[in-house]
């Protein structure tokens, strides 16, 4: 009896030990993976009375349309602005967790590192889609090594993928743990989807020259070559200048196309579950698990999408969706038109997919998030 009243006690101990986390990462605006991802994480953390956080917001001021991948100076002025606020937090909380999205996040974190080793903080890191042994691989050997020799001393990486916790472990990161991406688990309002007699598909991301776009609309003249089955598409998302006049013009030539502006944050999977097919051309080597996807999942909606490294963890062809090589517009249109004219296997697809949601909704990854950063800690999650 005294020891189920110790370990009672114990668990309300721990129950009620309050524990603060450092979160350094991106929060919309501008709408994107990441934000939108660090978005459903805050959002699942809130409901955790034992976990106070502290944001510092990494989300960029540029216009999103504009390139913004490699150096530039207002990344530099970025980072002037974070570390003075990390050093003021830093001591504060109990562990760091930062998302690092491209080389400004990369070549930011072994400070960042540094100073919670020199406070004797829980330092993880959570790479940004998938590419992150890619920039590793294509260093040169000193710079190479110095790069593992700071991953291989934070407490965790938090990798999106599999693919990526498998790669870092070959090379000798065996603190990489695999914590998928997540969207918060939403409620669909199942109205009858409208157009009923049409095959409406949706493209919902950046319009930039990788993601697809292009190929997308080259399919959709196939299939009205190919096809006397009604099809339309619509675009939502920002477009990018280095596609823009391109893109509108190949607009412009399909009737059965549409730009429908950009899609309000956290409207994803109500937005996609009023279409009949996400379609998603990419053609980007290091993505990880693209929110969109996840939406689609949570929207019991299919995919159409392609070959791309790690989206097998995502998509088991002709089972959730369909895998297509890239850069093809024959084999993209094909596929349109296989969904368009089978409505058996469009609900089967889509009933396949919303089962696979549950891995990628936000409570159950910050559960896992939460065990590996406060192992010690019984975090009781509150009903929201």
């Amino acid at each position: 009896m005294q020891i189920i009243e110790s370990k009672q006690r114990i668990k309300a101990q721990t129950a009620t030990t309050v524990k603060r986390l450092l979160f350094v990462g991106p929060k919309p605006p501008p709408i994107g993976g990441s934000p939108l991802t660090v978005q459903a994480m805050l959002a699942e953390l809130v409901l955790y009375p034992s976990i106070q956080v502290t944001l510092i917001n990494t989300s960029p001021a540029l216009d999103v349309r504009k390139k913004m991948t490699g150096f530039n100076f207002e990344k530099v002025i970025r980072s002037m602005l974070i570390l003075p606020k990390y050093v003021l937090e830093i001591p504060r909380n109990d562990a760091v967790l930062v998302f690092a999205n491209d080389l400004f996040a990369i070549t930011l974190a072994p400070f960042l590192l540094f100073l919670a080793k020199l406070f004797h903080k829980p330092f993880y890191l959570k790479p940004v889609g998938a590419g992150l042994d890619l920039f590793i691989n294509a260093q040169k050997k000193i710079f190479r090594e110095y790069l593992l020799f700071v991953l291989r001393a934070a407490d965790g990486i938090l990798t999106q993928t599999k693919l990526l916790k498998n790669d870092l472990n070959k090379l000798g990161c065996m603190n990489a743990h695999y914590l998928p991406g997540c969207r918060p688990l939403a409620k669909i309002n199942q109205s009858p989807k409208q157009g009923s007699s049409e095959f409406r598909i949706i493209f919902l991301g950046h319009i930039t020259r990788l993601k697809g776009p292009l190929v997308l609309l080259d399919a959709l003249k196939i299939v009205t070559e190919m096809s006397d089955e009604p099809v339309s598409c619509d675009f939502f998302g920002p477009i990018h200048d280095e596609i823009h006049d391109e893109f509108i013009k190949g607009l412009n030539s399909i009737p059965n196309a549409h730009y429908c502006g950009v899609a309000e944050a956290g409207a994803g999977p109500q937005l996609i579950s009023q279409y009949d097919a996400l379609v998603l051309p990419t053609y980007y080597d290091t993505e990880g698990h693209p929110g969109v996807l996840i939406e689609a999942m949570h929207a019991g909606v299919p995919v159409i999408t392609t070959q791309v490294r790690t989206f097998p963890e995502l998509i088991t062809h002709g089972v959730n969706g369909f895998l297509l090589p890239t850069q093809d517009s024959d084999f993209l249109a094909q596929a349109i038109i296989l969904l368009a004219v089978d409505p058996e296997l469009r609900k089967r697809m889509g009933e396949a997919n919303h089962l696979k949601s549950h891995e990628f909704c936000a409570e159950n990854v910050v559960g896992q998030l939460l065990k590996i950063v406060f192992p010690d800690l019984l975090a009781v999650r509150h009903a929201s």
